[in-house]
């Protein structure tokens, strides 16, 4: 049995260190100038008598931020936390336009014990 945390919990929790009351899963709709939103796919692994015994998660975390603030010590923050949290290191994209900053940190979450990985 898994002693991970089911993975929209990790990832609310570990982003929370960072941005607290600033994180969404999915879609946000208020009005704030920088928030984190995630979202993520689940790829089933380790198959027994035909249910999967264990997930992996591919996880998109997306940073927006106003256009001239410097997200570099955001992004490490978020970095690290995820990696705390037991995410692997992400990768990073820099999806901003002439609306503002979008920075997108794409990593993977393990998970085993029961199907999708919570018994």
């Amino acid at each position: 049995m898994s002693t991970k945390k089911p993975v929209s919990e990790a990832l609310t929790d570990a982003l929370e260190t960072v941005y607290p009351d600033s994180v969404y899963p999915e879609t946000y709709v208020g009005t704030a100038t920088e928030y984190v939103v995630w979202n993520y796919s689940v790829i089933n692994e380790v198959w027994a008598e035909s249910v999967p015994q264990a997930a992996r998660y591919l996880v998109q975390v997306h940073l927006y931020s106003p256009r001239g603030k410097d997200p570099t010590a955001a992004i490490l923050a978020l970095e690290q936390a995820l990696s705390a949290a037991g995410f692997t290191w992400p990768a990073r994209t820099d999806a901003s336009d002439k609306e503002g900053q979008h920075h997108v940190l794409e990593c993977e979450y393990c998970d085993g014990g029961g199907y999708y990985g919570h018994t």
